[in-house]
């Protein structure tokens, strides 16, 4: 690990840089609030940025495992051993644990929330339907998609509704509709073009470190549905497993706590003590064939031929890529 490095940030206005699950000692350096809460007795301890404590929370201790965190923007992790030189397809952050990393390979942008934004633009015509049988609008929208078969008949969706700054042009797409689909075929196409590009994703960074996952874990709300745990298992033809408490954040940083203030010796036993598995999903194996067949040559090659005609519709709307002012914010990744 690099000891010290140059930046154009001045010092004076970094954090102090502190182990995880450390007792934070310079008490004069924080909020007034917090400063009064410490001297009372109350300790506070060291944590990390939210994917990686969330990748704790959700029990990632070793490197036979991935990590996707379904959240406004959809992360994928796995265990590191070495800070690797120069890779394409991930990049390395710290982990939770001391001394240790994680590699992050590349995500969704806008991610769970195109499936906010479908469910939102359904409207009160959905929220009465499902006012109707007693359900929550996405517990209908699930329960509709279960009835649509694995494929949607080849209905795919590019999930490109924030786009990269230096790639101005790309638009989210949906493709392959007929007259018989409605709705919910949207909504499971959107879950599983998730499932599918992230896959993709997770094959480049694991192709790159020559090493691939044994099951992997998913976080956040949306794992809650059935449906999109199954499309997961499926299309990554793995064990799927979701925890009893997935909003992971949270509990890794308890995690940190319990280990900091030594109520356990290690993180392997916080760990083993405090993450509950609740399911685990595994991979139908036609349809496990099905996604795999519509992913190689067809799905995944989507944008190659529809950036195409994205960039002519840009330039016809904007001038010529080349004099494109690209800079977009990444505050609503």
């Amino acid at each position: 690990m690099p000891q010290s490095w140059r930046s154009l940030i001045s010092p004076v206005i970094c954090c102090l840089m502190c182990k995880c699950r450390a007792l934070f000692l310079g008490i004069s350096l924080l909020k007034p609030r917090w400063r009064h809460i410490s001297q009372l007795g109350c300790p506070v301890v060291c944590t990390t940025s939210d994917k990686p404590v969330e990748a704790l929370g959700a029990g990632l201790l070793d490197d036979e495992t991935a990590v996707i965190s379904l959240g406004t923007y959809i992360a994928l992790m796995m265990n590191g051993k070495a800070l690797p030189k120069d890779p394409v397809a991930y990049w390395p952050i710290m982990s939770s644990i001391p001394q240790t990393l994680l590699y992050e390979g590349y995500g969704i942008r806008k991610g769970m929330w195109t499936v906010s934004w479908l469910r939102d633009m359904l409207g009160e015509s959905l929220i009465q339907d499902a006012k109707a049988q007693d359900l929550s609008p996405e517990d209908l929208l699930n329960k509709k998609a279960s009835c649509v078969p694995p494929g949607c008949n080849g209905l795919m969706t590019v999930l490109d509704w924030l786009t990269n700054p230096w790639e101005p042009y790309k638009r989210g797409i949906m493709i392959g509709f007929d007259s018989s689909m409605d709705y919910a075929w949207i909504y499971r196409s959107i879950l599983e073009s998730v499932a599918l590009t992230l896959k993709n994703n997770y094959d480049n960074m694991c192709n790159e470190m020559n090493h691939f996952a044994k099951h992997v874990i998913i976080t956040g709300g949306g794992s809650n549905s059935d449906l999109f745990m199954q499309i997961f298992a499926d299309v990554f033809n793995l064990p799927a497993r979701r925890n009893a408490i997935n909003g992971c954040a949270s509990l890794g940083a308890a995690i940190n706590t319990a280990v900091g203030l030594g109520l356990y010796p290690d993180y392997a036993t916080a760990v083993d003590k405090m993450v509950r598995v609740k399911d685990i999903f595994m991979p139908v194996e036609n349809n496990a064939k099905r996604y795999d067949a519509m992913n190689k040559g067809i799905f995944k090659e989507l944008t190659k031929h529809t950036d195409v005609i994205l960039k002519k519709s840009y330039e016809v709307m904007h001038g010529e890529l080349g004099n494109a002012d690209s800079i977009q914010s990444w505050s609503n990744a």
